[in-house]
Parts: C-alpha cells; sequence; structure tokens
C-alpha cells in the first residue's frame, strides 16, 4: 500500500481527534464573532492555497466577511503601502518554513493586520511569527503528494466558520454537520470509483471542473494529477471554462467534474452534459443518486459545504491507483521534495 493511500485512509481518525479538541478553531471563531474583521487576508501556496480558497468561500458563503487571496511576491518582495486596520492575515501552511510565507506574514502584520496560522508542523517558524496558532493534528506527512494535512486544513477552516456562525446565532446547521462527517468519510472510502483508471490510465491532458465550494477541490485534484500520474490537469470553474478553455475540448477530451449538490449544480451538470455531447470523456463526481451518466458517487453530507470532503477523500484513492497503473510512485514525484522554501 502506497503512503498516499494509507495517509488518505487516516483522514477521519484525524477528524475525529479535531472534533475532540476544538477550542483553538473556537477560541478563534469567538474572538471574530466579538469583532468581525473587516478583510480577511490568506497566504499559502500549492495545496495549502487551494485549501485557503475553500476557507475564504466558506466564511464569504456563512458570514459575509470578505476574503482575498495575496500574491505573495506583492508582500514578501515589493510591499507595497497596504491599509490593513481591522485585517486579519490567515496563514496556510503544512510545515510552516516557506520563507516567502513567514516574510508576507510580518510584512502584513506592519501594515496592521492580526494574523492567525493554520500548520501541521509543530514549532514551525511560521506560527511563531503570528498571533495565534491552529495546530493541525495530522502528524507527520511522509508521502510527498500532501492528503491527510490538505483535509485537515479543510476541517479547521469549516471549524472555524461554524463557530463564528454560532456565536452570531448564524443557525446554518453546520456545526451540527461536522459530528457526522468522520463515518462519512469512512464510507466515501469504500465508494467504487474504477472507472477512473480505464479513462485515465493513457490520457497526457485534461481539465477538471468544480464550482464554489467545490472549485478549490477541482485545483487540488488537478494538481494531484500533475505530481503524481504526470497528467497536464487544469482546473477551471464550469462557469469559467465557457470563456475561451472549452475550445481545447473535443471529441475523446478527458474532462473530470465535480457537482456536489448546492446552487452551482445544475449549471455543473449542464455543463458536463454539452461536453458529452461533443465527445468529450466526462466523469461526474456527484452525491448518491444524482441522476447523470458516468457518475463516480461520493457520499452525501449533512451540509453541502462538507460534500467536499467526501469527494476528496474518493479522489486521493483513486489518483494513488491511478499513479502505480500509470507507472509512478504516488510517493515519490519525479523532481519534487516535501517541504518547498520559495521567496
Amino acid at each position: 500500500m502506497s503512503l498516499m493511500r494509507s495517509e488518505t485512509l487516516s483522514i477521519p481518525s484525524i477528524l475525529e481527534r479535531m472534533l475532540d479538541d476544538d477550542g483553538a478553531v473556537r477560541a478563534l471563531g469567538g474572538q471574530w464573532a466579538g469583532e468581525l474583521p473587516e478583510l480577511i487576508i490568506t497566504v499559502a501556496r500549492g495545496s495549502s492555497d487551494h485549501a485557503a480558497a475553500y476557507f475564504s468561500y466558506a466564511m464569504m458563503s456563512q458570514v459575509g466577511v470578505p476574503c482575498l487571496s495575496i500574491a505573495l511576491s506583492l508582500t514578501s518582495l515589493q510591499q507595497p503601502p497596504l491599509r490593513l486596520k481591522k485585517a486579519w492575515v490567515a496563514a496556510f501552511s503544512q510545515s510552516g518554513k516557506s520563507p516567502d510565507l513567514i516574510d508576507s506574514v510580518g510584512y502584513l502584520q506592519q501594515r496592521g493586520a492580526a494574523s492567525v496560522a493554520l500548520v501541521n508542523t509543530a514549532d514551525s517558524p511560521l506560527a511563531g511569527v503570528t498571533d495565534r496558532e491552529i495546530l493541525l493534528p495530522a502528524g507527520l506527512e511522509q508521502s510527498v503528494a500532501a492528503t491527510k494535512s490538505y483535509v485537515a486544513m479543510l476541517m479547521a477552516s469549516a471549524q472555524i466558520v461554524a463557530g463564528v456562525g454560532d456565536a452570531l446565532g448564524i443557525d446554518n446547521g453546520l456545526s451540527g454537520a461536522l459530528q457526522s462527517l468522520p463515518q462519512q468519510m469512512n464510507e466515501a472510502a469504500a465508494e467504487d470509483w474504477s472507472a477512473v483508471l480505464g479513462v485515465l490510465s493513457g490520457v497526457d491532458k485534461m481539465i477538471v471542473i468544480g464550482r464554489g465550494a467545490a472549485l478549490p477541490i477541482a485545483q487540488e485534484a488537478a494538481l494531484k494529477l500533475k505530481e503524481t500520474c504526470g497528467i497536464q490537469a487544469e482546473a477551471f470553474s464550469s462557469a469559467e471554462v465557457r470563456h475561451g478553455p472549452m475550445e481545447i475540448i473535443e471529441q475523446g477530451y478527458p474532462v473530470l467534474v465535480f457537482a456536489p449538490s448546492g446552487p452551482e449544480q445544475a449549471g455543473t451538470l449542464a455543463f458536463a452534459e454539452d461536453m458529452r455531447g461533443r465527445g468529450a470523456l466526462v466523469l461526474i463526481v456527484a452525491p448518491r443518486g444524482t441522476a447523470c451518466a458516468n457518475l463516480l458517487p461520493s457520499v452525501p453530507t449533512a451540509h453541502p459545504l462538507l460534500e467536499p470532503f467526501s469527494m476528496i477523500q474518493g479522489f486521493y484513492l483513486i489518483a494513488a491507483q491511478l499513479a502505480v497503473a500509470r507507472g509512478r510512485n504516488p510517493d515519490q514525484p519525479r523532481y519534487l521534495q516535501k517541504v518547498t522554501q520559495t521567496r
């Protein structure tokens, strides 16, 4: 069994621990509810940036606080005169060691922002410069391809948003829905996605589609297809892809679509049918029972915002198998290392 697969299978127990020990996320949620930030800036790279995008979507859709992902070259190299009174910076990182993240947080704090680090490594340099730390309990991640640390960031994001909502009296059901998520993630590991192997084993390029809370999952899936399987996969919103990228989708072109329930699903499924009509090889990840062809079933959750969790759980497991089918080692992608330090 690959490390990527075994670490993915450990995710449900990690989420259980995060539910049992939620003091740090509750404290942050309570602080934000007491004095809502006027802006939250996220800083991250790679998989962590995809988790930050999910956090931003969740915070804006459930609480209404504007969130912005900032270009790290802007803050670590150019250092413009930003005005950040009543702003927070949320830094997402597996290792907490990348110099440009650390420098960016330091500069944004100089411009007036308070800060929090969501990090999976104890005593990290990143957490050392922030006002608050949320230490993720994913443990040492040995596979180069991040899986359990990514989902732990999603979980912390959902817990923070739920905590703010609870403190503000927003009755959206998210806190209650989180309680059943570990069991649903276990169920997701048993879903049959073997159709992916037949469609993608021999391809060299493809598009991954998502919208709303599913777009960060599509971005994460595209990254994993590149780094573990050697497939040139690019992620787009099902709405944005109509503004040019769908020109390359033709007969036999592979398209992986994430379509969780919610207001975006109808348009996403309609796009998938349009692409199937032109002969594309379309695979759709959607909750069990969704009426569509070539369904990769995902486990329904108790809140639509959590459906991307069970979707990425199923995807990670099949991606590890796909890498092996393509003659690659999912734990040791060529040219990559676990900790990437950029400036």
